[in-house]
């Protein structure tokens, strides 16, 4: 019988998002302090205002509204993975099926993203 993982470290070290941040300077512990104390609504708005910025106000060509559900659903998908210690308890995370899950999986490329192998 296999022995469950850290549920605090997800069903894979290498998919701690925090981790692989890290892993590239974009994130530290200081940072994610900071970012823990703002709601969902302040770091999108936030960032989008950031981006904004760094364009001279311009977000033209992304349609935004268009494609907010599926950059949602990608950062839930990611986020889940990190913190769940099976693909079934991900798929009780998420409420969706185990068929759904391997799609996403697929969809997300998150093989490619970690280069890692999952089952």
């Amino acid at each position: 019988m296999k022995s469950r993982k850290s549920a605090s470290r997800g069903f894979c070290k290498d998919l701690s998002f925090s981790h692989k941040l890290r892993s590239e300077r974009k994130s530290n512990e200081v940072f994610e302090i900071m970012l823990s104390a703002l709601t969902l609504e302040e770091i999108i708005g936030l960032k989008l205002e950031c981006a904004s910025r760094l364009t001279n106000g311009k977000l033209y060509g992304f349609n935004l509204w268009s494609n907010i559900v599926n950059i949602i659903k990608e950062a839930l998908y990611n986020a889940t993975i990190s913190v769940t210690s099976t693909n079934k308890e991900a798929c009780r995370v998420l409420g969706i099926n185990e068929k759904t899950f391997k799609s996403l999986k697929r969809k997300y490329k998150i093989r490619e993203e970690y280069d890692i192998d999952l089952e």
